[in-house]
């Protein structure tokens, strides 16, 4: 037991100290600018990373509010279970987020998506979609040359094709960014 929990600890270091420090910083101003001009931020993600989008909308939501300040407006589409099966039962899966980003994506929001693959026909869909308005898409993805990529004006690889670990830092960004904007609106005295 030993070995296994030293040798993922080991593969969680070595990608998130390889990770993209300046596209982190171009993730962050762009979630602090759409605060600041009062845009929505959406984010999206299946399975595990369904869960971690989710996590992020509470986290940006609520834990980056600061009295004064203008908040973050961040939701994940992920979390409406009866829309979101209403349309993989009545449309398809493939078009569960773009369907609801149809009846709530304002031009110049943001949306972010997370994957491992990199290669969800839904979230492809979904940043089509945004782009065609005039959204800013931003994808954060494991090391698999995921196509999302392609269609993402920010993309951010995380160099590991272990699931577990590409999960872990979804999460552990949401917590770096989120905290960072929490101490930034409370430093600069709530703007």
């Amino acid at each position: 037991m030993n070995s296994i929990h030293e040798e993922y600890i080991r593969q969680l270091q070595q990608a998130l100290a390889a990770c993209d420090g300046e596209k982190l910083e171009r993730l962050y101003a762009l979630i602090d600018a759409a605060r600041s001009q009062g845009r929505q931020i959406f984010v999206l993600g299946n399975g595990g990373s369904a869960a971690t989008s989710s996590h992020w909308a509470c986290d940006f939501g609520k834990g980056a509010s600061v009295a004064g300040a203008r908040r973050v407006r961040m939701f994940a589409p992920c979390d409406n279970v009866a829309t979101l099966t209403a349309y993989g039962n009545d449309v398809s899966y493939d078009s569960v987020f773009v369907e609801q980003l149809k009846n709530l994506l304002e031009p110049h929001d943001l949306v972010i998506s997370m994957s491992v693959s990199g290669s969800s026909p839904n979230l492809m869909r979904a940043h089509e979609y945004a782009q065609g308005l005039g959204c800013t898409c931003v994808c954060i993805i494991g090391d698999y040359g995921g196509a999302l990529a392609n269609v993402s004006d920010l993309s951010i690889c995380i160099p590991s094709r272990n699931y577990g670990v590409v999960e872990d830092i979804h999460l552990i960004f949401g917590h770096m960014l989120s905290q960072r904007l929490k101490q930034s609106l409370e430093n600069a005295g709530n703007p």
